[in-house]
């Protein structure tokens, strides 16, 4: 099951007890997967399809609970790729209930569409969360934190959609933005710590706590990963330096011998031709007395200078 599917059966298992609440659950819920058709007489239909059969039997008992509504709820299977099957509620002559939900308006005698957020519908604090709750339920999307982080509302309005994003990032600082594609306007959220805090906000607890679980583990993974690599590319460094450094000295002893070379030098050969595999720290701890990584680096460079040399006189 999607990470998706699964937060939206969690979802739906919340009891919005207050009258306002279920209102405006529902109305996000409508106000993304709902579709309206002419009825005549100035009446609109109102058609509402997904793809969740919890969704679609919530948005039923809604629409019981808020309006006494004795509607038919339809299965329908998609004929393209895998057929999916499609939830579908019919509503005739649905001008109060969308009235109600604040997806239509009056001015004057005229029912006009409203593309602005509800505001009668999400005054409180409560309906504010539900509000979303219905939206995510009815066109939202979560990605699997393995995969990537993100997070879309999927919207068929340019203008609600910037209404959706100002609203989100005004109430609760979730930084999301909007895009098209092709003919939806998708809100979306990349940031898991925000898609953390979404999450919270419409009462995903549980999808929380598994998607926290797993962002943590891909983050100490990615961690380690980044530890070893840079373990593995150290090692690597060191093993070339003392490979160049090495070659120099034996070039020197087959050149004037390493009796050439002052006392200094002499001892930092010797000890890196018997420690291969050591740091310049590691070297610089095995002299007598100790001297400091710099201090190694300094003399190991004398000695490729004298090498080089060497081989330019031999060349």
């Amino acid at each position: 099951m999607s990470f998706s599917s699964k937060s939206k059966n969690e979802l739906v298992r919340i009891k919005t007890e207050g009258r306002c609440c279920n209102r405006a659950e529902l109305s996000g819920i409508i106000r993304v997967s709902g579709a309206l058709e002419f009825g005549g007489r100035n009446m609109m239909n109102l058609r509402i399809v997904t793809e969740n059969p919890a969704v679609a039997r919530l948005t039923f008992i809604l629409l019981k609970k808020r309006y006494g509504l004795q509607t038919e709820l339809i299965m329908k299977e998609t004929k393209v790729l895998n057929k999916h099957h499609s939830y579908e509620i019919f509503i005739d002559q649905a001008n109060e209930v969308l009235l109600d939900l604040g997806i239509l308006a009056k001015d004057g005698e005229a029912i006009t569409l409203n593309d602005d957020l509800p505001e009668e519908v999400i005054k409180k604090n409560c309906c504010k969360k539900a509000y979303l709750r219905g939206i995510y339920l009815g066109g939202g999307s979560l990605s699997a934190p393995e995969k990537s982080y993100h997070l879309e509302l999927i919207t068929h309005n340019e203008y609600f959609a910037n209404q959706l994003v100002d609203f989100i990032n005004d109430t609760y600082d979730l930084a999301s933005k909007m895009t098209a594609r092709k003919k939806n306007y998708i809100v979306y959220i990349k940031e898991s710590e925000k898609i953390v805090d979404f999450l919270n906000v419409i009462g995903a607890h549980q999808t929380l706590l598994e998607y926290e679980n797993i962002r943590i583990i891909k983050q100490m993974r990615n961690n380690v990963n980044r530890v070893v690599n840079c373990e593995t590319a150290n090692i690597t460094k060191t093993a070339d330096a003392a490979f160049e450094h090495i070659h120099a000295i034996e070039t020197i002893i087959q050149g004037v011998g390493l009796d050439y070379l002052d006392d200094r030098l002499r001892e930092i050969a010797e000890c890196r031709l018997e420690n291969p595999e050591a740091t310049l720290k590691e070297l610089g701890e095995m002299l007598i007395p100790p001297i400091g990584k710099s201090g190694v680096n300094h003399r190991l460079k004398k000695i490729m200078e004298i090498a080089e040399q060497i081989n330019k006189r031999m060349a």
